[in-house]
């Protein structure tokens, strides 16, 4: 008698039928455990999403002017000349004189360090004295164009570094309350389509918690669980989450 071959094609379409009848119980199994889930439960928990593009309406604008002078007379004349300097240069600019703002002094004691003295001791060598200035204003176009035209103040000798410029939106409060419904109804479309799946519908919301709120640039693709405040950018992308427990019928 002749045995068969273990290549022959009976001996494959054993292992073959096995393994056919092994992908369909899989099959199976794996599309019952949302059907089952649904079913077990009585209410069903989702997360909905909004999101809208805003464009800022405030801006902030700031820089430090910065004197050094050996007596502490000479660096407050010299503040005194390069503040007027920049905030000429601001009015002329088309900023309104009450929308700058300027700081006190901040006044630094500058050492040298001397040969035969113990480390971290110095003898006096000057002062150096600091000051903010900030431009706020609701014309954010105007704010852009500042911000590309202060460099000019660094060829008129005045010793001056420039905060990034801050853009906001005010109106986020009115918005967000909107963009919370629309972040429920968002849950309440994705919780139907998990119920439809086992022939089951959705009733009443029983609870919905505000997630966290993102304000992030356009292009932004990532975002911090703890929640984003962009400042950088005057276009932002505005986003909310809610997750919302709705009941089962």
């Amino acid at each position: 008698m002749i045995s068969p071959s273990n290549n022959s094609p009976r001996s494959l379409l054993i292992p073959a039928g096995i393994l056919a009848v092994g992908l369909a119980f899989s099959a199976i199994v794996l599309a019952g455990p949302l059907r089952d889930f649904v079913k077990s439960h009585q209410t069903v928990t989702v997360k909905g999403y909004a999101e809208r593009r805003l464009e800022s309406d405030f801006a902030l604008w700031s820089a430090t002017v910065t004197t050094r002078g050996k007596q502490i007379n000479q660096a407050a004349d010299q503040m005194d000349k390069d503040t007027r300097t920049v905030t000429d240069f601001l009015i002329a600019q088309g900023v309104p004189k009450e929308n700058i703002f300027v700081s006190d002094l901040t006044t630094t004691a500058l050492t040298k360090s001397t040969e035969g003295m113990d480390a971290g001791v110095g003898e006096l060598d000057g002062y150096k004295l600091d000051r903010n200035i900030q431009v706020i204003s609701n014309d954010v176009d105007s704010i852009s164009k500042l911000t590309g035209s202060a460099p000019v103040l660094l060829r008129d000798g005045v010793e001056v570094s420039f905060d990034p410029t801050e853009y906001y939106c005010t109106k986020l409060a009115d918005l967000k309350v909107t963009m919370l419904g629309e972040a429920v109804q968002d849950a309440q479309r994705r919780a139907e389509e998990i119920a439809s799946k086992s022939g089951r519908k959705i009733g009443g919301l029983r609870s919905a918690n505000q997630g966290v709120f993102q304000i992030t640039s356009v292009y932004e693709t990532e975002t911090p669980d703890e929640g984003s405040l962009d400042t950088g950018s005057r276009e932002k992308s505005i986003k909310a989450v809610v997750s919302a427990e709705f009941e089962l019928h």
